[in-house]
């Protein structure tokens, strides 16, 4: 027995869902997803080892602040490496120069668009060569813990000029500055236009070892290190459900609700197809008897209350039925109609028929009254050949 199209049907959803399961599964758990200079990464240009390396010279490294609703360097902090960050906001600007200025060190290191933000903020200017610098040598001999033996390899096509008077050049080339300390308030940056030496690959790099414990022997500071994750895109629950998009990319509820919404879009988007052979509906064709129309008009009657109209009708027929014989003009006043119909039938009972012709004037009769009437009306019509 073949499977109905139905089935077909149900089997490629659940293909479909199961396939982006597992694509999703494969992304998360690939460590493409991790970003360069990521201290817990193990990837060449993650900082894991560097992370390690601070860790078993006793450098208290911090935890990451994954639960902060917004950037702030921790306030026990005394060391900060910002390697290859994304662009700090004013704001996000502000908070790091109070931590520095409170007499902390902070150490930027890269050339891409935010460590050049960056580097402009504190007054130096970028510039790009066409190619990787060459001919790397100290500006001053003030790398000597431990002596630099071999000129570091930083790898960058970046330098820094600027107008300040009150840094220290450590490494140039070209005539420009590739990494520079200066003082901000009771605290020291530390600029570097590269951030290869940092990276696990990077610190494969002869001289690269070297370089790094002389910048930290530069920062004159032992205490708790933090690596600047949040600039890496590495955030906490908290401040992903800050916005819409991170919630649904990063959140297993955002992710259930994606799938959720696709299930939804798949049945609306086949809902105008037939599903299964069209079964015809079964119809009786039949002609309304007359009374279903008369029943429709008097229902109609009754909700639009014409039980006075109807009255009136009744009455001038009662009029008209009675005084034909005799040319009597069914318009003429009910005391005189009687009257002038007296003469001609004296056996009629006059102040009945007035009394039943005072009673079909009411205004507002009952349905009940209605129907007595009429009834009476009959009564008096029975003995008349034809009601006109």
């Amino acid at each position: 027995m073949r499977p109905s199209r139905d089935t077909w049907l149900v089997l490629g959803l659940l293909l479909a869902l199961s396939l982006v399961t597992a694509l999703l599964s494969i992304r998360r758990s690939s460590q493409g997803e991790l970003p360069g200079y990521y201290s817990q990464s193990s990837q060449p240009n993650g900082a894991l080892a560097l992370r390690l390396w601070l860790e078993a010279q006793k450098f208290t490294v911090l935890a990451d602040q994954l639960e902060t609703p917004s950037f702030a360097p921790p306030r026990q902090a005394r060391l900060l490496f910002v390697l290859e960050p994304s662009v700090f906001s004013d704001d996000e600007l502000e908070k790091l120069d109070e931590w520095v200025k409170s007499g902390n060190t902070l150490i930027a290191a890269g050339n891409d668009s935010g460590s050049l933000a960056l580097a402009r903020h504190y007054k130096f200017q970028p510039t790009l060569h066409a190619e990787a610098l060459t001919g790397i040598s100290q500006a001053a001999p003030l790398l000597i813990l431990p002596p630099l033996t071999v000129g570091p390899i930083l790898q960058t096509d970046t330098s820094f000029n600027t107008n300040r008077a009150d840094f220290v050049t450590y490494l140039a080339a070209a005539g420009s500055s590739l990494m520079v300390s200066f003082t901000v308030g009771n605290g020291q940056v530390i600029l570097l236009s590269a951030a290869r030496p940092f990276s696990n690959e990077g610190l494969k790099d002869a001289g690269s070892p070297e370089l790094i414990l002389n910048i930290l022997a530069i920062s004159h500071t032992h205490g708790p290190v933090w690596f600047d994750e949040w600039h890496h895109g590495i955030r906490g629950t908290q401040t992903q459900n800050i916005g819409p998009e991170n919630w649904l990319q990063h959140t297993p509820t955002g992710h259930a609700l994606l799938f959720v919404i696709m299930v939804i879009f798949l049945g609306l988007l086949l809902q105008g197809h037939i599903f299964g052979r069209p079964v015809p509906i079964s119809r009786e064709i039949r002609r309304r008897a007359p009374v279903e129309y008369i029943t429709a008009i008097a229902n109609l009657s009754r909700r639009a209350n014409h039980r006075a109209n109807v009255l009136a009708q009744y009455r001038a027929s009662l009029k008209r039925g009675l005084g034909r014989r005799y040319r009597l003009d069914p318009t003429t006043p009910d005391e005189l109609y009687v009257a002038q119909l007296g003469k001609y039938k004296p056996q009629m009972d006059q102040p009945a028929l007035l009394l039943l012709l005072t009673r079909l004037s009411s205004p507002s009769p009952s349905e009940t009254e209605l129907l007595k009437l009429a009834a009476e009306v009959a009564d008096w019509l029975k003995d008349i050949p034809s009601i006109s």
